[in-house]
Parts: C-alpha cells; sequence; structure tokens
C-alpha cells in the first residue's frame, strides 16, 4: 500500500457512467486528501488499474448504462486480477448479495452522503494498511 491508512495520498478509481456523479465523488474523495483517477467505462477502469500499480480503491457503479459487463463483473474481474485493490460498489437500483460480491468489499446505496464514500474508502484502506484484510479481500487470520 502507498499510502497507508490515512487519506493523504491515497490513490482511488472512480468507475461512473454518470458524468455529474463521478465528478461529485472525485470532489469527496478530492477534498479528503485522496488521488483520484476517473473512469466511464469498463474499458477504461481497467487501462486504469493496469496503468497504476498505486491504486488502493475502486469506486465502481454497478449500472453502467451502454456496456456490456456491469460494475459488478468488472469487480470481480478486478479482484481477481489485482487483489489488492479494495472495492466499493455503489447502485441506485440494486443492492448485490453479499456472496455475489468481491471478498471485503463494501456497498453504498446511491444516494450517498460525502462523508459515506470517504469512510468507505478510509475504512478499507486502514483494514488492508493494517493486515485486516489479505491481498485477496478476505479477513486476515
Amino acid at each position: 500500500m502507498a499510502a497507508g491508512a490515512g487519506s493523504a495520498g491515497l490513490v482511488v478509481l472512480i468507475v461512473e457512467d454518470d458524468p455529474v456523479q463521478r465528478m461529485a465523488a472525485a470532489s469527496a474523495l478530492g477534498d479528503a486528501g485522496m488521488r483520484v483517477l476517473e473512469a466511464a467505462t469498463v474499458e477504461a477502469a481497467t487501462s486504469a488499474l493496469d496503468a497504476h500499480p498505486d491504486l488502493e480503491v475502486m469506486v465502481a457503479d454497478i449500472d453502467l448504462s451502454g456496456e456490456p459487463l456491469t460494475g459488478l463483473t468488472l469487480a470481480k474481474a478486478a479482484a481477481a486480477r489485482w487483489p489488492e485493490v479494495s472495492i466499493v460498489l455503489v447502485s441506485g437500483i440494486v443492492e448485490p448479495e453479499p456472496e455475489a460480491m468481491p471478498q471485503g468489499a463494501q456497498f453504498l446505496r446511491k444516494p450517498f452522503e460525502a462523508e459515506a464514500l470517504v469512510g468507505a474508502v478510509r475504512e478499507l484502506a486502514a483494514a488492508r494498511a493494517s493486515g485486516r484484510l489479505e491481498p485477496d479481500g478476505s479477513a486476515a487470520a
């Protein structure tokens, strides 16, 4: 982990097809001192994950309109390929069953307060930094 348990320097990828919601999330996380990368598509998200080995948390909308894959599919693929990246899934339409989400992922229902998003990202980063989460997202033994 590049930045430790604090927010400063924490690298977060937001995957959101709605530009207004993406900008709001980026603003909230940026205001909390995090470095934010943005993607509107699964392809752009995959490219960002490949290009930024310092990326620590991905926030992905489950409902990516116009995409052949959902944010949940992206999250599962990311968990397998980049197990060091923690995941927050968001949706205003569907709430996945816990067993359908990648291990260790958190879910936020839209609309959510900026503080809830910042808190979820910080919590996952702190858990990973403290060793409470294994690289695959499972709880440490």
